[in-house]
């Protein structure tokens, strides 16, 4: 822990314990995360059905070589596009930039871990209107940084109007079924940054492929392990 980076290994530590279900017990009357998954997958069929998200392509079983530790019992082995409703990136065009309008964020407004109002450029509400047709975060969204610092995770906590560049990934998921919190630790886990980074494609302007988002393999505990693990985490962090 004297080391320089002591303390970011400690939190390494933490992080990989959390997602292995060895930083709180376990309780056998949890519901199991294979219930979640089928409660996932009902709600997606809903908003199929009701025009709200598209068919999303079958995704690939999970490999052996994909799962690096054994997980409680309980928990699943599954993909983030199957907890995903949505996977997308922010505009792949420049918008009209005006003086004042809708905050424009792209990776620079959030490589500090948080979203940062204060530097952003604005463009104009009509243009916000037709881009939040195929990108629109919202409250409790997740956000994944795409370029430069990749794999960086933020949760959206607020109700302002914003639009993404394309150097930003949204993730829209079962809020019902999966804690916000959990994601953003489960996204900041070295199982998880080891895939952001070989998800990286290209040379100088590196970036996160959404194909491999999509394909991430996650740990997924029952929804009251998840919220546990989280307040753990935060206890062992501020310490």
């Amino acid at each position: 822990l004297e080391s320089p980076d002591g303390i970011k290994k400690l939190r390494e530590l933490i992080l990989t314990l959390a997602m292995q279900g060895k930083l709180v017990k376990q309780d056998s009357t949890d519901q199991p995360a294979s219930e979640l998954l089928k409660d996932i997958q009902a709600e997606k069929e809903r908003l199929i059905e009701d025009g709200k998200i598209k068919k999303q392509k079958e995704l690939p079983e999970i490999k052996p070589e994909e799962v690096p530790y054994e997980v409680p019992a309980g928990w699943v082995w599954t993909r983030l596009g199957e907890i995903a409703f949505q996977i997308t990136d922010g505009t792949h065009h420049t918008p009209t930039y005006v003086e004042s309008g809708i905050p424009f964020l792209s990776v620079k407004d959030m490589s500090s871990g948080f979203l940062n109002f204060s530097e952003t450029r604005f463009i104009p509400e009509n243009e916000h209107v037709e881009l939040i047709k195929r990108c629109y975060p919202q409250k409790g969204d997740l956000l994944i940084t795409k370029v430069g610092t990749t794999g960086i995770p933020i949760l959206i906590k607020t109700d302002q109007e914003f639009s993404l560049f394309v150097s930003v990934a949204l993730i829209k998921f079962a809020t019902k079924s999966i804690f916000g919190e959990f994601l953003v630790h489960l996204v900041n886990s070295p199982h998880l940054k080891k895939q952001s980074e070989e998800g990286t494609e290209g040379v100088g302007n590196k970036n996160l492929v959404l194909k491999k988002i999509n394909l991430f393999s996650i740990p997924l505990p029952p929804l009251a392990e998840q919220k546990r693990i989280v307040a753990k985490i935060d206890e062992l962090m501020k310490l």
